[in-house]
């Protein structure tokens, strides 16, 4: 009798095997449509993927951004394009953008990248059934730093341009920046900085350098409501990198939010397995609707909790 029992226990412990795979594989994310061209820059086309927002009606936008460093990372990396889960079922018509990366492509390059997927997805709203005066950035990490910046530089179109689409402005209505920096100036310049600024350090020396590349000096009573979301272990923005940036925001009456993660790390991906972690894709998604004057379903596609197990 003893064989058949191994043979039950091997398959029993084979069968959990597979339902817990099942349970932690992260879902398929699949856009609508990909590979979108929304403009050229130095020979090469700059692309972006869309997910169709759930429900009718004419949609407010989110863009986001992806993280990598300054020099890596695409439209389909897993901790920004995260968002895309939660966003889309709730209503919005969501785009994530490529970008030029350095060293080839420092600065500004990403800037006016992705200034030019603001202005290309503003002026071909329509034919999204989307609202181009209700848009709002969404990045993480390098890609929490462009839309820092991006919102921050508020930079209207070129009505002179021969383009049709750079005579559209770039500036958003809301932006939520996750693990971002907002300056230069209080972060020791690793390895991925040197790469993305030090052509503008070259040329105009360090101080002026990293004052001209950091977002918080762009900081203006014009700019859009802000939300940061970020960790407070994370590995390498120190969480005075938000608080910095809304007391600067805050001094001009600019609204500024924040959403703490206790424990949390730099990228999404392990939040969902901190004991007691905020929901906060549900308050980030309540928070964008209260901005952008909209209202969808919350709930669908965001990862579930995974307790941890008491020993």
């Amino acid at each position: 009798m003893l064989k058949p029992l191994v043979k039950r226990s091997a398959l029993t412990l084979l069968g959990s095997v597979i339902v817990l795979f099942v349970l932690c594989a992260a879902p398929t994310r699949t856009p609508t449509k990909d590979g979108i061209v929304y403009g050229v820059a130095d020979g090469q086309q700059l692309t972006m993927d869309y997910y169709a927002p759930k429900g009718d009606g004419i949609h407010p936008i989110v863009i986001i951004i992806h993280g990598g460093g300054y020099h890596g990372g695409t439209s389909k990396s897993d901790s920004e394009a995260y968002v895309a889960d939660f966003l889309a079922p709730a209503g919005y018509a969501v785009f994530s953008i490529n970008y030029r990366v350095a060293p080839r492509y420092p600065y500004p390059c990403m800037v006016l990248d992705a200034q030019r997927a603001v202005r290309f997805i503003r002026y071909h709203a329509k034919d999204w059934n989307a609202d181009p005066n209700r848009i709002a950035l969404v990045g993480g990490s390098a890609g929490g730093f462009l839309s820092n910046m991006v919102g921050l530089k508020n930079d209207g179109g070129d009505p002179t341009a021969p383009d049709p689409v750079d005579r559209e402005s770039a500036k958003a209505q809301a932006v939520v920046s996750l693990f971002a920096q907002s300056s230069f100036e209080f972060v020791p310049l690793n390895a991925d900085v040197h790469r993305f600024l030090d052509p503008l350090i070259a040329k105009e020396g360090q101080k002026a350098a990293i004052r001209d590349a950091s977002p918080i000096t762009y900081v203006s009573a014009d700019d859009p409501p802000f939300l940061e979301i970020l960790g407070d272990q994370d590995e390498y923005i120190p969480f005075q990198e938000a608080v910095n940036l809304q007391v600067a925001l805050h001094k001009l009456h600019v609204r500024c939010d924040i959403i703490k993660i206790p424990g949390g790390k730099h990228g999404t991906w392990g939040w969902n397995k901190i004991p007691g972690v905020p929901d906060w894709e549900r308050e980030m998604t309540e928070w964008l609707n209260v901005r952008l004057n909209h209202k969808g379903p919350i709930g669908e596609g965001i990862r579930p909790r995974i307790a941890a197990r008491a020993n």
